[in-house]
């Protein structure tokens, strides 16, 4: 291979790599955490080593389908969101939770069984109040941050 071509290779692994898979390793898409708690095997696989669980996350998990976030779930958000299923395809994890994390959150769609983010602005009239009744990013952000590990009912 030619340096030139092994130097384009270094820059396209050192720049644009990270950029592009940077979404999937988002806190709304993967809290290392709740994915260690949430599968059994992983966890006692690698236990609560964060790098670990990422690694496991970004060559398995996300592939099968894994609950990865208090805010998300993959399989729920395709099972309840039939026109994300149909443009994807109903096994395609990998597009669906890039679709939630670039257009369905923002859109407030249901994505995790045990949250709704437009159930949990009516339910916590102080974020409404705080962030407007349509703002959900910082909806769910709020939930993640503050919500979420005092207790708040996300549903």
């Amino acid at each position: 291979m030619s340096k030139k071509l092994v130097l384009i290779f270094i820059f396209y692994l050192s720049f644009v790599t990270p950029v592009m898979a940077n979404w999937w390793t988002e806190p709304v898409i993967f809290e290392a955490t709740y994915y260690a708690d949430h599968n059994p095997g992983v966890k006692e696989e690698v236990g609560y080593d964060e790098a670990k669980l990422i690694n496991h996350w970004g060559k398995f998990g996300l592939k099968e389908g894994r609950r990865s976030s208090p805010v998300f779930d993959v399989k729920y958000y395709l099972k309840h969101n039939p026109d994300i299923a149909n443009a994807v395809g109903e096994n395609n994890y990998v597009e669906a939770a890039k679709h939630w994390f670039q257009n369905g959150r923002k859109e407030g769609r249901p994505s995790h069984p045990d949250f709704d983010v437009k159930r949990y602005l009516k339910l916590n009239q102080d974020v409404a109040k705080k962030y407007g009744q349509n703002n959900y990013l910082k909806a769910i952000d709020h939930y993640l941050t503050v919500g979420y590990p005092q207790g708040r009912k996300g549903k």
